[in-house]
């Protein structure tokens, strides 16, 4: 897929924050360790104070307050230096600057906090009296975001709802209209990944980075956007971190992030480094002043410079349908998905998605189609090839929660943002033979969580932990008491429901008796997708 915007050459006053380009929200623990070479005493105004450990040496370091050198380059600070870092750290903690390691400060360097630089080199971003400009604004007025992913701990509905409440927070004071596009090669991409996803700023499990946003134009198609770690213990309205991270709070700091704003020392603001817990999720006075700098005061040209513009309404949010199709081989008309044939059905992220030719519907709680579907598979699956016509199989890896997409002889692993791999791999890495031509259902079966492969009259079990075939399989479909062979899809929900489907119809097998349930097969689009088919 073509990437989502060209990169712009940005100059120096819009560096972003120190040489990593990116906004990595978490908790810094600090662990306290004994002192580094050349610094076994320290005097500060001729009072004895403790001595930097080699961790607060590196907290130093990674958030702009000192020059980043060798290993082992402590020795090389002169204690000066190390002073003002001291008391750099304690200005944007909203400490009195003592230039001392008292417990409050030391505290402080072992709170919850966002990754980004507090400082950058040089002084390289905008700085005024109180705020911080970190990056230049965005080139536009429309600014369209689409939601990539959701946890499952929140829920999409959850996510949508709170990033739309951060959105026109922001476009109060902003003269930007954000506007929810399911289109994954819009400006903001907002989505949830587990460690290396894709960015090269993994994540590091629960307690630590909580999330990470691009400035505008920044690391080329990354520009603006936002990324949850999903390993987090997300919650909404969660008032005590012992609760819960609240999604909001992190959610609406990360888009000031997102529109080009670093980080204020102002304590009462949401760009204040440290991570205060929920938030009344409105915009403080110095937030307020930094985006007017930003999209306000350096308005488009047509604005007159004498005309002060009044505070614009907030934008009506609404949905816009992909316009532009890829210029790429594809169905002249929809296929009928009433008429059953399912190419693949999938439970991702605990809602049931249904894949058809190029396209997938996804489903309410009620079996429904949601609005704003169906859509192409790529507009889901960031980067997925567009020339691929269809899904043969499709489930979710246990130990990972990554998403594998079958098609022919190739599969892919989605993560929730990216694909682990560039390219297609072949399924032959399954241990599946090289004669076969595509593999007709997958599922994680619910009765022993293990991973089955399904293709004509046989099934294999795998094991996505060591990447290997269970011994003695393939084994024939005849295990299956009832169900078919040559499937067209097959999934399993955690609630202990498994389903397979074929034509137009479909079987709903009772774990424990290991056959179907009475009354069964049914017809598979009048109860999944609510059509009306004799």
């Amino acid at each position: 897929m073509a990437p989502k915007r060209r990169r712009h050459n940005v100059g120096s006053s819009s560096v972003g924050f120190m040489r990593t380009l990116v906004v990595a929200c978490g908790l810094a623990v600090i662990p306290l360790q004994g002192a580094p070479a050349g610094w076994e005493s320290f005097q500060t105004s001729n009072v004895h104070q403790q001595v930097p450990t080699k961790e607060m040496f590196n907290f130093m370091r990674r958030y702009g307050y000192l020059e980043k050198g060798p290993s082992q380059a402590e020795a090389l600070y002169s204690e000066e230096a190390v002073v003002m870092a001291i008391k750099s750290i304690q200005r944007y903690g909203a400490l009195p600057e003592t230039g001392v390691l008292d417990p409050r400060t030391i505290r402080l360097m072992s709170s919850p906090r966002c990754g980004v630089v507090d400082q950058m080199p040089h002084e390289q971003s905008m700085r005024h009296r109180r705020y911080v400009i970190g990056s230049e604004s965005w080139r536009k007025r429309k600014i369209t975001y689409f939601i990539a992913n959701w946890s499952s701990k929140v829920g999409e509905d959850s996510v949508a709802k709170f990033m739309q409440r951060a959105f026109n927070e922001w476009a109060k004071y902003s003269n930007l209209k954000f506007v929810r596009v399911y289109d994954p090669s819009a400006d903001i991409i907002v989505g949830f990944g587990s460690g290396h996803h894709g960015d090269n700023y993994p994540f590091d499990g629960p307690g630590n980075i909580l999330a990470h946003a691009f400035y505008p134009y920044e690391m080329q198609s990354y520009g603006g956007d936002i990324h949850f770690d999903e390993d987090e213990n997300w919650k909404e309205n969660s008032t005590h971190l012992s609760d819960g991270v609240d999604f909001y709070s992190v959610a609406i700091h990360e888009l000031g992030h997102s529109l080009g704003l670093a980080h204020s020392p102002v304590y009462s603001s949401l760009m204040f480094p440290y991570y205060k817990g929920i938030t009344q999720g409105t915009l403080d006075y110095d937030d307020i002043l930094a985006v007017y700098k930003l999209y306000k005061e350096y308005d488009e040209p047509s604005s007159p410079a004498t005309t002060p513009e009044p505070v614009p309404r907030l934008p009506d949010f609404v949905t816009e349908p992909l316009i532009t199709q890829p210029e790429l081989p594809e169905f002249t008309q929809m296929p009928n998905v009433c008429s059953g044939g399912f190419d693949a059905v999938g439970v991702l992220r605990g809602e049931v998605f249904i894949f058809k030719g190029p396209y997938l519907w996804r489903l309410t709680e009620k079996y429904r189609i949601r609005e704003g579907y169906p859509v192409r598979i790529w507009q889901v699956f960031r980067g997925f090839p567009r020339d691929v016509q269809r899904i043969d199989a499709v489930y979710e890896r246990e130990f990972d929660n990554g998403v594998v997409l079958f098609s022919g002889k190739s599969y892919w692993i989605f993560d929730g943002l990216n694909f682990l791999h560039p390219e297609a791999r072949p399924i032959t890495d399954f241990g599946l033979p090289n004669t076969l031509e595509k593999v007709d259902a997958a599922m994680v079966w619910s009765k022993n969580q293990k991973t089955y492969l399904f293709a004509g009259d046989q099934f294999w079990r795998f094991n996505d932990t060591t990447g290997t075939l269970d011994e003695d399989y393939p084994r024939s479909m005849d295990r299956w008491y009832g169900i078919p062979t040559n499937l067209d899809a097959a999934t399993s929900v955690a609630s202990g429901k498994t389903y397979f489907f074929k034509g137009n119809y479909y079987w709903l097998y009772n774990n424990e008796r290991v056959r179907p349930e009475r009354g069964y097969p049914r017809k598979a689009s009048n109860v999944w997708l609510g059509c009306r088919v004799a």
